[in-house]
């Protein structure tokens, strides 16, 4: 029973990957002398397989799409949602089937007797668990992300405002320090410079997009400066020599609010192993005055 069920998981597995797996570009086949043959493969049982697949990640696919949080950070580790979709279907099957084998196999080996409503309980919620375990990993990944990309786009304001200081044109600096480097996210500013760039737009609404799309929200207080300086004609190098001084101030905080905190947490543990080496130290004379004192009262 156990080898059947844990044979029925794999086979379903095996058949959501493949369904979901996309196709390469293939060019039309001539029309051969049989048509019904082919039309027969692709009507059997696993063509309708792959079909209710395709389908349910179609479906899965536009619910996710409605999550924005979920589609910010899809794109702040550059995963489609088809991937993501795939990933959570996975998870649903393994988790299910994971669960359910172990309770069979507890049952079997070790004789529990679990109940069947039990076993399919657990099987529900380990389903339940690998469905949601993919948005939680995502997230993980997304933040991640986003505290490299801050460091990446600090470095960058740093020679923004040193091309500025050279007397360089303010607008200019900003796509020329972008392109002093070829790590992933100094591409994505030069990107979304350069396609501001190409659509007449500002740099600084080009950016603004790229904050909203990947919930960039530390990039929001540059653009809003860029922007003021841009259409009111105050000056744009104040600006950003000042974004960059608070960045620079903001990075010291954390640093030092960084080092704070590792020294809380160092102090406990300390704390602790002087209280246990004075328990260690103590404990033999202690020990010694007391049965000196129970042998004089006996």
């Amino acid at each position: 029973m156990v080898i059947l069920l844990g044979a029925i998981a794999g086979l379903g597995l095996l058949l959501v990957v493949i369904g979901l797996a996309p196709r390469p570009a293939q060019a039309p086949l001539p029309a051969g002398p049989d048509p019904g043959r082919a039309a027969g493969e692709d009507s059997g049982e696993a063509g309708a397989v792959k079909d209710a697949t395709r389908r349910a990640a179609r479906r899965i696919e536009k619910d996710l799409a409605s999550k924005s949080a979920l589609m910010q950070d899809a794109r702040m580790v550059g995963r489609s949602l088809e991937a993501h979709a795939i990933h959570k279907m996975a998870g649903l099957v393994l988790g299910a089937a994971v669960v359910a084998a172990v309770g069979l196999f507890a049952n079997t080996l070790f004789g529990l007797a679990l109940p069947l409503p039990i076993i399919v309980a657990a099987a529900m919620a380990g389903g339940l668990g690998g469905w949601l375990l993919p948005d939680s990993i995502l997230k993980t990944e997304a933040d991640k992300e986003r505290v490299l990309f801050q460091q990446v786009a600090e470095s960058w304001l740093e020679l923004v405002a040193q091309l500025v200081t050279a007397g360089a044109d303010t607008f200019g600096a900003l796509a020329t320090a972008a392109s002093y480097s070829e790590q992933p996210g100094f591409v994505v500013i030069r990107d979304t410079l350069r396609t501001s760039a190409a659509s007449g737009e500002a740099p600084w609404t080009g950016l603004r997009k790229l904050s909203d799309e990947r919930r960039l929200r530390f990039l929001d207080p540059f653009c809003s400066a860029l922007e003021l300086a841009g259409t009111t004609g105050a000056g744009s190098r104040q600006a950003i020599l000042a974004q960059v001084e608070a960045a620079r101030t903001k990075a010291m905080l954390e640093a030092d609010a960084a080092a704070a905190s590792a020294g809380e947490k160092m102090g406990a543990p300390l704390a602790l192993i002087g209280a246990a080496f004075m328990i260690l130290m103590g404990y033999p004379p202690l020990a010694g005055i007391l049965d000196t004192s129970t042998l004089s009262g006996l």
